[in-house]
């Protein structure tokens, strides 16, 4: 019988191209949504209802499941940091894992493999030049202070499952979804500005590659926190440099100034105008080989689309 994998977030950015992959790879998927009857399912990928907030679930999606990838969570950029939206993005992350462990545990409920999504955000809202690895501290702003709760509730799935991974991920590039499109757009209007000073670090990872990397994880027996991103970041300057010259675009007019993107965005501003080199060499000692590592193929492919 083919290995059957649950996937909170399945109907996310990430969690459709994973499931994509995953069938492809003769798995089943059973994705956990709140909203189960808007979705046909197909003998490979079916969907089954939770809602933390309430702390509903049907206990059935476990039924024979080998592993748990836990996705969910509120998009991080899509407005203002409210104290209501900040509580939204910790609780869409935290306690809605919290509430699947407990849930297994009162039930008798075990997977061999536990697989947390993360972010770079661990690192802090900063930006210099030294490459973090996984084993630094983490920052101390809003966003180090939520993961670093986030990969301690996913740590606590060891009471459900026999290994965890954590991967931290950085911006995932895709064609049509996500923040890809945002950061071209004003590209393709013939506004080739880097973001504040231009000097801040871009970690991304190309989609096919994070689906990949999860898919690696799945079938490799691997514990702990991996970096993933691609070996190769940018500054957000040379970001726009390598798109503008793609798109054909001239480059570069001068910088949007950060305080007026502040002004604009409030303190959700840092996930633009902020950042370091992170470097994802664990997961490539490990066996991964990224088909994207270098910006100018990944834009070549995306740009395609």
């Amino acid at each position: 019988m083919n290995p059957v994998i649950v996937i909170t977030g399945g109907t996310g950015l990430i969690g459709r191209a994973l499931t994509g992959l995953l069938v492809r790879k003769q798995y089943r998927v059973r994705i956990l949504t709140r909203f189960p009857e808007r979705y046909s399912g197909t003998d490979a990928v079916s969907y089954y209802a939770w809602d933390w907030t309430r702390r509903r679930i049907d206990g059935r999606v476990f039924e024979g499941a080998t592993a748990l990838v836990h996705l969910a969570g509120a998009n991080i950029g899509a407005q203002r940091w409210t104290e209501d939206y900040k509580a939204l993005i910790a609780g869409s992350r935290i306690l809605s894992l919290a509430f699947l462990r407990d849930f297994m545990m009162q039930n008798g409920v075990a997977v061999k493999h536990f697989i947390g999504a993360s972010a770079i955000g661990y690192y802090g809202c900063v930006t210099d030049d030294c490459q973090r690895i996984e084993t630094d501290p983490p920052g101390t702003d809003f966003l180090a202070r939520l993961t670093v709760r986030w990969e301690e509730t996913s740590q606590s799935m060891q009471a459900v499952a026999r290994r965890v991974s954590i991967l931290r991920t950085g911006v995932v590039l895709d064609a049509r979804q996500g923040a890809f499109p945002r950061m071209i757009r004003p590209l393709r209007w013939g506004l080739t500005s880097p973001l504040g000073s231009g000097r801040q670090w871009l970690d991304w990872i190309h989609i096919d590659d994070i689906a990949r990397m999860y898919l690696f994880m799945l079938q490799h027996p691997l514990d702990g926190t991996f970096n993933a991103v691609s070996p190769h970041p940018v500054t957000y300057r040379r970001f726009v440099q390598i798109a503008a010259e793609r798109m054909g675009r001239p480059c570069c007019m001068p910088p949007v100034p950060g305080v007026l993107l502040r002004w604009l965005t409030g303190p959700s501003a840092c996930l633009a105008l902020e950042g370091v080199p992170i470097e994802s060499k664990k997961i490539r000692n490990a066996g991964f080989v990224f088909r994207y590592p270098q910006l100018e193929g990944a834009l070549k492919d995306l740009l395609s689309v």
